[in-house]
């Protein structure tokens, strides 16, 4: 129990959005010149890629941001719910789980200015068509592994070159997702204070 309540602790802390997304300046770069210029766009890509931390770093800092998860909202009802505060952008997260019909495709029109996240094919959304596309690579084992020790550095984990080596193996193994990497980096971090603390006792 101590170390799931731990865990937790860390989870949370290891994935909050960082104060500068790594390897994504080329991203970040479009994703701020189309939000100056009030224009919708879709970031796409496997999951892990940093699509969600993109968009919403890309929108920090403008007042009016309206934000909702398909994960939690999927239905028509409950999206249109969340979405009906006017706002100077919207941000429509994992819209890949919305459940598909009608309504939902005119509601996503009508929404202006807006960022979209999706998993791949972008295509299969026509409601999305002649909106830019900012595609979200999966990263790199070099990529992950600088990921994992810029959050170990900055969170001062209990961690060795060896834990962030194995965090970043393991989200290299399942594409690339920096997701994977940083759960792996925090039950790693968990384990290494629980066998310090048994030492300890």
């Amino acid at each position: 129990m101590w170390l799931g309540a731990l865990e937790r602790r860390l989870l949370e802390r290891i994935l909050a959005p960082p104060p500068k997304l790594l390897f994504r300046d080329r991203q970040l770069e479009r994703a701020l010149e189309l939000i100056e210029d009030g224009a919708s766009f879709v970031v796409y890509g496997s999951v892990g890629t940093g699509k969600t931390t993109l968009a919403l770093t890309a929108a920090r800092g403008l007042e009016g941001i309206v934000y909702a998860s398909c994960a939690s909202a999927r239905t028509y009802s409950a999206l249109r719910s969340k979405l009906l505060k006017r706002a100077t952008y919207y941000v429509v997260d994992d819209y890949t789980m919305a459940v598909r019909e009608p309504r939902l495709k005119g509601l996503m029109r009508s929404l202006e200015p807006k960022a979209v996240i999706v998993y791949p094919p972008v295509e299969a959304y026509e409601e999305l068509e002649g909106l830019e596309k900012i595609e979200m690579q999966p990263y790199t084992l070099e990529e992950l592994e600088d990921i994992c020790r810029e959050r170990a550095a900055r969170l001062a984990l209990a961690v060795d070159d060896e834990d962030v080596r194995a965090a970043a193996k393991a989200g290299f193994e399942h594409g690339g997702n920096a997701r994977v990497a940083l759960i792996v980096l925090a039950e790693r971090t968990a384990a290494n204070l629980q066998n310090y603390a048994a030492w300890r006792s």
